[in-house]
């Protein structure tokens, strides 16, 4: 098992690797290209549908050297991973509409839940609910996927930052997957960690290339379903050496940065009085480059933010949701307040430094005027 969990993240390491520069000649050839201007950050003209070689990438992988028996037991989740990516695919080419893309989402997220029955069944003692009525259970399940998929989609931001979030958590999900003997989903989140490292290779700043909605759509769709599927299976466990006490406290931690930087912005629109969808440069990343870090600073410092709750977690391995997710809303609230903190003095600063400025200028264009006029 182990060989091959090697074999399908290097497999899918490699082709996706290979692939990228053939796929940026050939965007850059045909103008598939994302224009800088408007709320987007980069300057210069750069292709935007890395998420094709990837997702090339991780299905031949899996063709490869997944056994039969774990393309049989996971066809219909790989059928919803493809619609997902398709309608990111066409959202890169031609702009969808809201509606459409959500459309589309809930399509794939209701193969998800109803087909694969891959579900949240209760609230896991959250709010002290257990098991909830299967209609309930339902719409829980598709809303779950619909908000990580798209919270994952709104931190691709920046050069390296959803790459890195997407290797932390596949990489996570897929050894706690093969621990506790879920092989099959194991071997897919494998595949999708070597398919995003070798993304990094190319987006890391300066990039060379987007992950456009093409690859954000695609994995945040398989980041929702691993994080249902960790949620339920952990709670069936007996708490041992590979069970968490908090199983959605855990998946919370893992996906930390995409949730909260979502639940902060949308919360921080609608006091506004604005859209929660009105898009904005708020994001925890915009902060950051307007404190003055570049990309890769930024990037580090949430890629840092992500691994330090992750290891919150582990910590708190043993201890239930009712302590776990307080832990980390407590630290969440602090580190969102400090950072909101630094951010208000920087702007402070600045425009202490621009009425001195202008200030400065006044006084200066008073002493030319008193001058001409003496001569």
């Amino acid at each position: 098992m182990m060989e091959q969990i090697f074999l399908v993240g290097g497999t899918s390491f490699l082709v996706t690797f290979l692939m990228f520069p053939v796929f940026i000649k050939f965007f850059k050839r045909r103008n598939f290209l994302d224009d800088p201007g408007g709320r987007k950050i980069h300057t210069a003209k750069t292709p935007a549908m890395g998420g094709f070689p990837m997702f090339i990438g991780f299905c031949i992988a899996l063709l490869i050297w997944a056994p039969f028996e774990t393309l049989r037991e996971t066809k219909y989740v790989l059928s919803a991973l493809s619609i997902m990516f398709i309608i990111g695919f066409r959202d890169d080419l031609i702009n969808l509409r809201a509606f459409q893309k959500l459309f589309g989402q809930i399509a794939a997220a209701l193969i998800i839940v109803t087909v694969c029955d891959i579900r949240l069944m209760s609230l896991y003692g959250l709010f002290g609910i257990g098991e909830v009525p299967l209609v309930i259970s339902y719409l829980i399940s598709v809303f779950t996927i619909i908000v990580i998929t798209n919270a994952y989609n709104l931190i691709d931001g920046i050069d390296g930052l959803a790459g890195s979030v997407g290797v932390i958590s596949s990489i996570f999900f897929g050894t706690w997957f093969y621990l506790n003997g879920l092989v099959s989903f194991s071997l897919i989140s494998f595949a999708f960690g070597g398919a995003l490292l070798a993304f990094l290779n190319f987006n890391w700043a300066p990039s060379k290339i987007f992950m456009g909605d093409t690859g954000s759509l695609f994995i945040g769709f398989f980041l929702s379903i691993a994080t249902i599927k960790f949620i339920d299976s952990n709670s069936m466990l007996t708490l041992g050496e590979y069970a968490f006490g908090g199983s959605i406290g855990t998946a919370m931690a893992i996906l930390i940065l995409p949730l909260a930087d979502t639940a902060r912005v949308f919360v921080k629109r609608v006091a506004k009085g604005k859209s929660p969808m009105h898009p904005d440069r708020t994001h925890f990343h915009h902060i950051l480059l307007r404190l003055g870090c570049n990309h890769a600073q930024s990037t580090g410092i949430l890629v840092t933010v992500n691994i330090v709750f992750v290891l919150l977690a582990l910590v708190l391995k043993n201890f239930t949701d009712a302590v776990v997710i307080p832990s980390l809303l407590v630290t969440v609230f602090a580190l969102g307040t400090i950072l909101e903190l630094i951010f208000k003095s920087a702007i402070d600063k600045r425009k202490e430094e621009l009425k001195e400025r202008n200030r400065a200028q006044r006084n200066e264009a008073k002493v030319v005027s008193i001058s001409k006029n003496a001569g």
